[in-house]
């Protein structure tokens, strides 16, 4: 809830005029300052609120904890030169200590996705397709999910030493998960080993090999999305996953290979090929078919390649042939963040932010998201600090003989919301009576180790403070823009009890002095 300060928003108002004879354009009147006048202190100009943000929070996929991460945006495996963040410096690349991350679009930008390549130590690295058909008419709130290492089967061998780019021994490195995940690479004997331009790669490499049982949860959770193409006619459903990584001393990658190499994989029981081999490039997020296929026997898919990068081997199936619907009733979606709406497949997942009483996942993007015509998932709705409104009990039928379904859930609200205003002044230094309100800035604020919410202000530097659990305390940032930059970024604690908060900052304002020569107005 907002609760207008009057007396914020009367020196608001009186700034704009305080100000019209200081900060103006250049319309060729000069204005030469009178050296007999005192002058007076004025406060800045007002900075104008942050317009529509994506942003999002890079989580454990099991507790929800925040990661500290990196994130790249691409388009079409190149880097994005469309992501800006709230200064509109152009970021294609955002480290992030606490997990989260705000960006905008350039302005003139007309893309309606992106895709976001994360990374966190000690997590299986993922790339997720963020939809931003929806930006420019509200935020938009993410929550990307990463799997622990500790999930899957991930095996990092001894270093091997090699002479002119190979090894004169057979290089042979499995990996086996306690839940039967498994998969190898054998390097033949005297196979030179590249980088991304061709170079032999010298010293010695490491090989690390990621892996997940087919049909397992982390299985569908470590599947890069992207997969499929918007508008197709049949989807790729993977069957087995496994990821093939070489580096050296110096992280120098392994990219390629002068003769082809063998890998193996598990593919789900039962299963039977050849299968369809496709290639994610970890680096940009990028899908490519490859010619190759995967052959299977005994729940084994066996294929060679002439280059390193995550493999997918799967089967195809006709896609879902209409949209498929989301009604949800009971407690109200918490605004403005909305909910995340997440389908969690044996085969690959897929999340949504939902805001209204519905949601349709259009026939376009059904393919996108790899729903097949008989798909079925697990339907989860969460909050952003990962509490849970809605779960079925088991995976529901998202499309049954190729119909999309309409599915019902109803929320119930897990926690006991209180909402409050925070109110920051903007107070002069040089004259403590001079204040503004602190329009325009990025305040973020969180629960724990949960994830960061954006609160949106009005104006006259008001944030509203939404769906906090009542009784816990609050982590706020707070980074100032424009005209109140020179602030520096606060960071402290408020307490969700439902009473107001207010805070000032200092800063040096400038000075207003008479003058001769021209106005020195608009």
């Amino acid at each position: 809830m907002f609760t207008n300060k009057k007396s914020l928003l009367a020196l608001s108002i009186a700034s704009v005029f305080a100000l019209s004879g200081c900060f103006s354009d250049d319309d060729g009147n000069d204005y030469a300052p009178d050296p007999d006048d005192g002058g007076s202190v004025v406060a800045p100009e007002a900075p104008v609120e942050i317009g529509a943000v994506v942003y999002g929070n890079i989580v454990d996929v099991e507790d929800s904890a925040t990661l500290p991460s990196t994130v790249t945006f691409y388009e079409a495996g190149v880097a994005s030169e469309n992501i800006v963040d709230v200064d509109g410096n152009v970021t294609a690349t955002v480290p992030s200590d606490d997990g989260s991350f705000v960006f905008q679009l350039k302005d003139g930008a007309d893309i309606d996705e992106v895709t976001a390549v994360v990374t966190s130590e000690g997590y299986v690295s993922k790339s997720f397709i963020l939809d931003l058909t929806e930006f420019g008419s509200d935020d938009i709130s993410l929550t990307l999910g990463l799997t622990s290492e500790d999930n899957v089967a991930v095996f990092t061998s001894e270093p091997v030493a090699l002479t002119g780019g190979s090894s004169a021994t057979e290089i042979k490195v499995p990996v086996m998960g306690d839940d039967g995940a498994s998969s190898e690479v054998t390097i033949p004997a005297n196979t030179v080993l590249q980088d991304a331009n061709g170079d032999p790669v010298t010293g010695s490499v490491t090989v690390k090999l990621t892996t997940a049982k087919p049909g397992s949860t982390s299985f569908a959770a470590i599947i890069p999305e992207g997969l499929n193409e918007p508008n197709a006619t049949t989807v790729l459903k993977p069957a087995g996953v496994t990821s093939v990584e070489m580096f050296n001393a110096d992280d120098v990658k392994v990219k390629q290979f002068s003769s082809p190499i063998n890998v193996n994989m598990a593919v789900e029981t039962g299963t039977t090929g050849p299968l369809a081999l496709s290639s994610n490039d970890e680096d940009t997020g990028k899908w490519a078919q490859e010619t190759e296929q995967v052959t299977v026997a005994s729940d084994v898919g066996s294929f060679t390649t002439s280059h390193l990068t995550l493999f997918a081997g799967s089967v195809s199936a006709p896609v879902c042939g209409s949209p498929i619907t989301f009604n949800f009733d009971g407690d109200a979606i918490p605004n403005p963040s909305g909910l995340t709406l997440s389908l969690l497949s044996t085969d690959g997942s897929k999340s949504y932010n939902v805001k209204g009483n519905n949601f349709t996942i259009s026939q376009g993007k059904i393919s996108r998201a790899g729903i097949s015509n008989e798909s079925t998932a697990v339907v989860q709705l969460t909050d952003v600090e990962g509490n849970v409104w809605f779960e079925s009990d088991d995976e529901v039928a998202l499309c049954t003989a190729g119909v999309g379904q309409a599915v019902a859930a109803t929320l119930v609200n897990p926690i006991d919301p209180v909402s409050e205003t925070l109110s920051i002044t903007a107070v002069c230094s040089n004259d403590d009576s001079v204040s503004i309100g602190a329009s325009g800035a990025l305040v973020k604020y969180k629960l724990g180790n949960k994830g960061s919410k954006v609160a949106k202000g009005d104006g006259a530097g008001n944030y509203a403070l939404n769906n906090m659990v009542s009784g816990e305390d609050y982590t706020v940032t707070v980074k100032y823009k424009k005209s109140l930059s020179s602030i520096a970024d606060a960071t402290f604690t408020v307490t969700a009890d439902g009473t107001d908060d207010t805070r000032s900052e200092s800063l040096v304002c400038p000075t207003s002095t008479g003058g001769t020569g021209g106005t020195g107005g608009n």
